[in-house]
């Protein structure tokens, strides 16, 4: 399977294809931090290029519900970062899966298929009395 990490500079999830047999790249304005397949520069260029699947980690900056309290500020960056996000979603790849907080997606663009919590991947769920400390 051809596999396109897109907004990824780590090289951790393309690595974690490659390692499965598949050819995966990685792309971001970023040079990669792990030597490996990378493409550095602006994922636009890329998307055409007959991939099967595309993991995106859309910048969260102006998306995530975390900066809620600015959202009248920056209503111009939100746009852009959901014409950006649109983009990832409307390209010519059979299977997309776009990472992402909660936050303005779900509302202004579309509601996800599906929500992960870290804590369904090995990482404990916290019993109240500890996360609140009571």
């Amino acid at each position: 399977m051809r596999v396109l990490v897109a907004c990824e500079f780590s090289g951790i999830v393309r690595d974690a294809f490659t390692k499965n047999g598949h050819y995966a790249m990685s792309c971001d304005l970023l040079p990669t931090e792990i030597p490996g397949l990378h493409y550095q520069g602006d994922v636009r260029d890329i998307l055409d290029d007959n991939w099967d699947l595309m993991i995106a980690h859309p910048p969260c900056t102006h998306l995530s519900i975390s900066g809620a309290r600015w959202f009248r500020d920056k209503q111009k960056e939100q746009e852009d970062a959901l014409k950006f996000v649109q983009l990832l979603l409307d390209a010519p790849i059979a299977k997309i899966a776009l990472e992402n907080p909660v936050g303005i997606i779900s509302t202004r663009s579309r509601k996800p298929d599906q929500i992960i919590q870290p804590w369904m991947f090995g990482h404990r769920q916290l019993p109240m009395t500890e996360v609140t400390g009571m």
